[in-house]
């Protein structure tokens, strides 16, 4: 996708090439445009790999002499294990080279897949989930840093687009995939195609990338990686827990224990000299706005939302698991298809504009869903879904290039693994309160939880946007030059 030229008199002066703290990093590949597709064949692994798991639980269930419910923890375990792991991404990336570390994890991501095709009990599976974890907390972050080095600040929401543009196709192609190998063949080949994804993309790795590490890479913080990872994995567990209706204490025991030793963590990394996980990127305001207080509570119902609406076409309109899985399809390709403007839309308006104004359009776009009812026409329902999913897409191209926009070169690599596990953190979030607000409209309503009725779900859609608009809200405090260099929207305005 080629984004649109910018004079010579309004173009931002191109920034100078990265450096980390240890050392130089190397100047722009010839062709950053291929490092970045290469990196964006990682993100489609692992978002094929989220996406296509699902119409096939009810056959690993089977295969395992198991419930479909039980299947989760190998599922939820792969979350939780890639949430531990992405702190340690940037030191890895920093110590032996982006280039190594990338073939290594998608080499390591492979083989897991075909054991996770090769499980014969729900114990080997989930070990093979945690093994997959490993490998994808290490693809996508690490990428990420070696595509944001190679980037001048114009090329930044090119460079994102092609990028995320892989991983939107695999989540339209994921379900409808899914379904048809389990169908046709066995629910092990959502597994092994991961394979051939895998070869070409460390053949493509170790070909194009570049053989460089830190020249002083700093020493591994052992007990930062601890605390982080041991306030990810309790918070992560806890509203996992949450979500499969496990015992109340249990979920609120995990989550007090994320909290604590997230305050641990905190003050770790304030007063370690080289901590694992520096938060100094926190300090520029786009980067905390777009990675929690703005775009994390906006992903936070994002997931939410994803969460009810399959859920939602099953049990409270009383559609097959094919059509749902249909009507969420039409919310993606929304999703997918707006992308060939998005850019366009960010570098006329800006961030703040674009962030603001777009939330608050995809709040309005949301409220049609509380009215809707199972005998709503598929020519209201359809381009309504399109709609959110559309709007929303121009939202996450956004806040993508946000987080970057401001950041000095030698953050990049530990603001990539920030905002790579607050994405994480978000989604369990998001989905479990999702699950929480269905669960107390059931049970004001005198319902166990057992039954949900149509009700129920509006509650939840309108938790969801309410919580959008708290994000707009949060979009007000950046400055309408943020970005600036990135979009060039504020030398337009003068």
């Amino acid at each position: 996708m080629t984004l649109p030229a910018q004079s010579g008199a309004e173009r931002p002066a191109p920034a100078p090439p990265p450096a980390s703290p240890a050392g130089p990093v190397p100047p722009p590949a010839s062709n950053p445009t291929l490092i970045a597709l290469i990196a964006a064949s990682a993100l489609f692994m692992e978002i094929l790999d989220a996406t296509i798991i699902s119409p096939a639980i009810p056959e690993m269930a089977a295969s395992f002499g198991t419930t479909p419910v039980a299947v989760s923890t190998g599922i939820s375990s792969y979350l939780i294990t890639v949430a531990i792991f992405i702190p340690a991404s940037a030191w890895l990336s920093d110590r032996f080279g982006a280039r190594n570390v990338f073939a290594c994890a998608i080499a390591l991501f492979t083989i897991a897949s075909v054991l996770c095709g090769m499980a014969e009990t729900l114990t080997q599976f989930t070990a093979a989930r945690v093994l997959q974890g490993i490998g994808g907390a290490m693809m996508s972050p690490v990428a990420r840093i070696e595509v944001m080095r190679r980037t001048e600040k114009t090329q930044l929401l090119r460079m994102i687009a092609f990028v995320t543009w892989p991983g939107l196709s695999a989540l339209v192609v994921g379900p409808p995939l899914g379904g048809l190998l389990t169908t046709y063949l066995s629910w092990r080949w959502i597994f092994y195609i991961n394979v051939p994804i895998g070869i070409i993309g460390i053949i493509l790795v170790l070909a194009f990338f570049g053989k460089t590490r830190s020249a002083e890479p700093r020493r591994f913080d052992a007990l930062g990686f601890a605390l982080n990872g041991g306030a990810l994995g309790a918070l992560i567990f806890g509203i996992e827990s949450v979500s499969r209706n496990e015992p109340l204490a249990v979920a609120l025991g995990f989550i007090s224990l994320g909290f604590i030793l997230g305050y641990f963590a905190i003050r770790h990394a304030q007063t370690h000299p080289s901590p694992l996980l520096s938060l100094a990127p926190f300090k520029i305001p786009s980067f905390a706005i777009g990675t929690l207080s703005g775009g994390g509570v906006f992903r936070l119902a994002s997931n939410g939302t994803m969460f009810i609406l399959p859920v939602m076409f099953q049990i409270g309109f009383g559609m097959t698991a094919f059509k749902s899985g249909l009507l969420v399809g039409a919310y993606l390709a929304g999703d997918l298809g707006i992308k060939v403007v998005a850019n366009r839309v960010v570098r006329t308006f800006g961030f703040r504009n674009t962030l603001i104004g777009g939330t608050l359009f995809v709040a309005v776009a949301t409220a049609p869903l509380l009215l809707i009812g199972p005998d709503t026409s598929l020519w209201i329902l359809v381009p309504v879904l399109v709609v959110i999913g559309a709007s929303r897409s121009v939202q996450f191209t956004a806040l993508n290039a946000l987080v970057f926009a401001d950041l000095p070169p030698d953050q990049i690599s530990g603001a990539s693994a920030l905002n790579s596990m607050s994405f994480q953190v978000c989604a369990g979030i998001g989905v479990g309160l999702a699950a929480v607000v269905l669960a107390l409209s059931a049970a004001a309503q005198g319902n166990t939880g057992a039954t949900l009725t149509l009700f129920d779900f509006r509650v939840g859609l309108a938790f969801t946007l309410i919580v959008v608009v708290a994000a707009a809200l949060a979009y007000i405090r950046l400055s309408p030059q943020t970005g600036a260099q990135v979009t060039g929207h504020s030398a337009k305005a003068r």
